[in-house]
């Protein structure tokens, strides 16, 4: 499966089987694991026998747990073949604590613990599900299925692509190989900005696909959840934009509803200020578990240095009450009077000159490198190289999704067919019945 470009070939390099099962593992057994913390939560704040005192006390210890279990689970196994594993646990773990907080303070979403069903599918489905004003399950709209899936095909080739530049380039294209902007004077900056952007394109492809895959389970129950990313790298007009409406809404939303609302319904002036501010800072701390976990076993400057990232999301916090000071100057109509496109371009102008502080915990780790070489790529080989020794097949994630795409567009196209054929048998009916009619008024 090679083809010839000017007398090079582009391959496709397998992904590293060991590696992906163990990802896979790793996600299908913390799934499991958060299903059983959900069933254990629900029924602790069900138990009326403990009391008040008594609830409390249990839930916060499972809190505690939770947020513990990643760590504990690296201890135990030490260094997983691919970081990619350790980020998913650290992922679970952000999931289930947040959750168990929201459990416990009683701020997720209408409908979320009104049932032990509700809450088992609120709290072990990675992906936000919806709630209709009633707080039952929201209905998935027709083709919302088939809509996931052609995205989440786009983006895993989207992901391909960017992990086959930043195999080719050390995800720093411009720079020499092994360069970290963190460590440069002033980020780097200018010449360290495509790096950037494509680092922070590989976190943003990773993330909405393993949100995308999330999501389809769900989808196929007739659920409906949230589309966490809005094409946040191609089509934000402002910081505000970026982070507020089309970064990790997921995220956003628990945030939101967690720390930035119970402040700002207390004081609507300052409270709204420093329930940003904390909703930031929360951010910024979740992160720093996550990319402790990343590097729990090498943590040092080259790698992860603590606090970078919460300085990132605080730098993005001021970068948004700035932005919201000028919203109603001259300065700002005149910004907000732009076209998308520029306003686009001076967004990420904005917000990627602080990134070397937020993506060095996972570029410095190595993990960026280690996805891109135990991934399928495509490579372009030089001239007279030999491919022959490259295994060429199609990904198995990449056959299993077209396999399953084709059944439900199969499924879909039967569905419309059979719809057709009783509308057009309805119709004949009805003719059938008008004819029949008149010929009795006739007759008569």
């Amino acid at each position: 499966m090679a083809l010839s470009l000017r007398g090079r070939a582009l391959v496709v390099s397998p992904a590293d089987p060991e590696a992906d099962s163990e990802v896979k593992a790793v996600s299908l057994l913390g799934l499991a694991v958060l299903a059983a913390v959900a069933a254990l939560g629900y029924g602790l704040r069900r138990a009326a026998w403990l009391g008040r005192p008594g609830r409390s006390g249990t839930l916060a210890a499972l809190w505690v747990g939770c947020a513990v279990a990643p760590f504990a689970v690296l201890h135990a196994h030490g260094p997983f073949r691919s970081l990619l594993a350790h980020f998913t646990l650290a992922f679970l773990g952000v999931v289930g604590s947040f959750r168990l907080l929201e459990l416990i303070l009683g701020t997720g979403p209408r409908g979320f613990d009104r049932s032990f069903k509700n809450f088992i599918v609120y709290f072990s489905s990675p992906a936000e599900v919806l709630f209709d004003e009633a707080g039952e399950f929201k209905r998935s709209p027709p083709g919302r299925l088939m809509e996931i899936l052609l995205r989440l095909a786009a983006h895993m080739l989207m992901g391909a692509v960017l992990l086959s530049v930043g195999k080719a380039t050390d995800f720093v294209p411009f720079l020499e190989r092994g360069s970290r902007p963190v460590e440069m004077p002033h980020f780097g900056l200018p010449a360290s900005l495509p790096g950037l952007w494509l680092q922070a394109a590989f976190v943003y492809c990773l993330l909405t696909t393993a949100m995308l895959m999330h999501r389809v389970p769900v989808a196929m129950l007739g659920i409906d959840t949230v589309d966490p990313m809005r094409a946040p790298l191609l089509l934000s007009t402002s910081v505000r934009d970026f982070w507020g409406r089309r970064w990790n809404l997921l995220i956003h939303r628990l945030m939101k509803r967690t720390f930035f609302a119970p402040l700002a319904r207390g004081s609507p002036g300052a409270g709204r200020h420093l329930g940003g501010l904390l909703a930031f800072a929360m951010s910024g701390l979740f992160h720093e578990y996550m990319w402790f976990a990343v590097n729990w076993f090498q943590v040092g400057p080259a790698t992860y240095v603590p606090g970078q990232v919460l300085l990132f999301f605080l730098v993005q916090f001021c970068l948004c009450a700035a932005e919201a000071a000028l919203a109603g100057t001259r300065a700002g109509r005149w910004a907000s009077g732009l076209p998308a496109g520029l306003r686009t371009a001076g967004t990420t102008l904005v917000t990627l000159p602080a990134a070397p502080l937020f993506l060095h915990g996972l570029h410095g780790a190595g993990m960026m490198a280690q996805c891109a070489e135990q991934s399928a790529t495509l490579d372009l080989l030089p001239r007279g190289a030999d491919a022959a020794g490259l295994r060429q097949t199609v990904p198995l994630d990449w056959a299993c999704l077209a396999a399953f795409a084709s059944a439900v567009l199969g499924l879909r196209c039967r569905a419309r067919l059979r719809a057709r054929a009783w509308g057009g048998a309805g119709k004949a009916a009805r003719l059938a019945t008008q004819v029949d009619g008149a010929s009795t008024l006739v007759g008569g």
